[in-house]
């Protein structure tokens, strides 16, 4: 695909690394060290101003598939987003980072804007984090829409009856597979034999009738009531306040430091919501209140520090899952080897969700893991492929079929179910490891024509 990204910023670079080595991706950006990060990458870089139309031109706007506004202004955004609408055919993603522009936009009026899709990150990322609240003992949470899966992550810490056992151990129910291991900066597909140790972050996808038995095998407890506190009452925390406020088994409290922010939040959350007018970062308060008691700690201030310094006392308070807003992407890992649960950024969440779009044949299965190290993706069966069941095929190295999606159902697979031409296969697989799967199945259909020529000729 043709891909046009306006603007270099931090998120712009993210989008350009991410989909330069699958598509022909122009970026439109005039500061200099945004030029000089931008031509290091294998793709076609415009200096100048996105909503010139000259400057949409010479990127080839008109013949683009998608064009993706993420420069510094949210005006600039709307105005070169409108313009690509006029000038071709490409599908436009519009950031912007005020509420107002997002209120404005995504209400009525947006229903009669061109623009194909408004992202707001920091909705985004308080929509996920209560996502994974859902699933208490989850460090991640993933819904495919329209496929009838779901994929949970978890991590084993110290005391959890995992640690030590094979895989094939644990009692996976059918309909569920483990489809990775995250140890160190290894991405390991398991199989049966494989032994799991303390810190191992194990990946599950299957239907949900299934997976709901693997959230009860690392979830045993069934609390009733979730105790979540909420260190900062900026767009993200009140964005996940409002999410979670309408489910009963919530009890939610927010700390927030500045009082005119406290006064907009008990305005516009319901009684269910705490509003507590202090800093976060107060170790005495945050013991005053119990927080060792709570099932989540999430803090999403405005600075990674603060984020940090809270978490690192939670964890030392040991509050049973603690989530934690990184600003920097560079941040992500170190505040996980550190102990942390789960760290996130606003940017990386919008270029997944933005991703799952922009990808061969329009597929919505693409997700990404490990800032990049693994990922899901959709592969397509050759239509002449022979069915052959799951357990005679050789897979490369670091690949598994996680689902076999064919005529409007989805299976999840043992080793006696076949494959066969026109699937459309879920793979988990190691970084550029699905096309190394794409090559193998045409092997096989090369190979299969080949022996029924040579069986005819003879």
């Amino acid at each position: 695909m043709k891909v046009v990204i306006s603007g270099g910023t931090e998120i712009g670079l993210l989008f350009a690394k991410t989909l330069a080595s699958d598509h022909d991706v122009h970026v439109i950006e005039s500061l200099p060290h945004a030029l000089e990060q931008l031509e290091q990458l294998d793709l076609q870089v415009i200096v100048g101003n996105p909503t010139s139309l000259a400057v949409l031109q010479e990127a080839r706007v008109p013949e683009a598939d998608a064009f993706i506004g993420c420069a510094h202004s949210d005006e600039v955004n709307v105005i070169s987003c409108l313009a690509a609408k006029q000038l071709g055919k490409a599908e436009t993603f519009c950031f912007v980072n005020k509420a107002h522009y997002f209120e404005t936009f995504a209400g009525e009026l947006g229903e009669h804007l061109a623009i194909d899709r408004l992202i707001w990150p920091e909705m985004l990322l308080g929509e996920y984090i209560a996502q994974i609240l859902a699933v208490p003992g989850a460090i991640d949470v993933k819904v495919f829409e329209h496929e009838d899966l779901k994929l949970l992550e978890f991590r084993l810490k110290t005391g959890d009856s995992a640690i030590g056992k094979k895989l094939k151990d644990l009692g996976i129910p059918r309909g569920a597979l483990a489809v990775a291991l995250f140890r160190d900066d290894q991405v390991i597909i398991p199989g049966g034999m494989t032994t799991l140790y303390r810190n191992d972050k194990i990946i599950f996808m299957g239907h949900e009738a299934s997976m709901r038995k693997i959230e009860n095998r690392f979830n045993p407890s069934h609390a009733k009531s979730l105790n979540v506190v909420i260190v900062g009452g900026g767009n993200v925390g009140y964005i996940l306040a409002k999410t979670l406020e309408v489910y009963p088994n919530f009890r939610i409290r927010i700390i927030e430091k500045s009082l005119p922010q406290c006064q907009l939040l008990t305005e516009r959350l319901s009684d269910r919501v705490m509003v507590m007018h202090a800093d976060g970062t107060d170790v005495a308060f945050l013991r005053s209140q119990q927080v060792e008691n709570c099932d989540c700690l999430v803090a999403v201030t405005g600075s990674d520090e603060r984020n940090f310094f809270v978490s690192m006392h939670a964890k030392m308070l040991n509050v049973k899952k603690v989530i934690t807003r990184s600003h920097s992407i560079e941040n992500i890992e170190f505040f996980e080897k550190l102990g942390i649960d789960v760290a996130l950024s606003s940017q990386f969440n919008a270029v997944q969700s933005v991703s799952r779009h922009i990808s061969d044949d329009g597929i919505d299965v693409f997700t990404i893991f490990e800032k990049g190290k693994a990922e899901i993706r959709e592969i397509v069966v050759p239509a002449d492929f022979p069915p052959s069941r799951l357990m005679d095929l050789k897979l490369p190295e670091g690949v598994i079929i996680a689902a076999i999606r064919r005529g409007g159902h989805t299976l999840v697979p043992g080793g006696e179910d076949k494959i066969k031409g026109k699937d459309h296969l879920r793979v988990f697989c190691a970084k550029d490891q699905g096309e190394t799967l794409s090559d193998y199945l045409l092997n096989i259909v090369r190979e299969a024509a080949a022996a029924e020529e040579a069986e005819n000729g003879g």
